[in-house]
């Protein structure tokens, strides 16, 4: 398999850091979707990442399809969420929550570093940060102190570190222990899994892409 993206992506990361869970070997091919848009056009319509490209040649999109399908062709011991409702309906709203976490992370950073200085909306950033605090205080309500449901690590967990990570980067200022006590502990325990160590977050990849660091 290819993983398409970088690192400094926490869609992309979260794709790799779950391929490395699931003990699936994989190639990765390092394109930006801002340097590199003409070639992520070609692979994905969207010109987003990440992308991931089957042994069979299918091309599957979104982290959280290529996830789920990950997820469904594991063996039922090392899936990394559950089958039976209503553990698996906790698990993917807690998933869904990081996610989008990490989508307005995304977001409140393109406001620094892809709009000129004379387009940015002030109004339409303060709405971001708020909808990244609101998210950080939820998922800190959450957090029970070990894993977010039972005592596994799940796509919840997955999903809610790498954004928590992504979001100390871009808008440190919107979090870490002192605001999120319980996010970030959380957050370290799971950076100290091999699969996060073998996936670190890519600032170098970042800067060549023309990102200026935090906002």
């Amino acid at each position: 398999m290819i993983l398409v993206g970088q690192y400094d992506s926490p869609f992309v990361r979260r794709v790799a850091i779950a391929l490395h869970e699931y003990g699936l070997p994989f190639e990765r091919r390092s394109l930006s979707v801002f340097k590199d848009f003409d070639a992520m056009l070609a692979l994905n319509p969207a010109g987003k990442v990440p992308s991931l490209v089957l042994e069979t040649g299918e091309t599957l999109f979104d982290s959280c399809a290529i996830i789920d399908f990950l997820d469904g062709e594991a063996p039922p011991a090392h899936r990394l969420a559950p089958a039976d409702q209503p553990a698996r309906r906790r698990v993917l709203q807690l998933e869904v929550m990081g996610i989008t976490l990490a989508e307005k992370t995304y977001e409140r950073g393109i406001e620094r570093n892809r709009r000129a200085p004379t387009t940015r909306d002030p109004a339409w950033a303060a709405r971001l940060e708020r909808q990244i605090l609101s998210l950080s205080t939820w998922l800190e309500a959450e957090a029970a102190g070990g894993w977010f449901h039972g005592d596994r690590f799940t796509r919840a967990d997955l999903a809610v570190a790498v954004a928590v990570q992504y979001r100390d980067r871009v808008v440190p200022r919107l979090g870490g222990p002192d605001c999120f006590p319980k996010l970030d502990t959380h957050r370290r325990r799971c950076e100290a899994r091999p699969s996060f160590q073998r996936v670190p977050d890519a600032v170098d990849e970042a800067l060549r892409s023309g990102w200026q660091g935090s906002a």
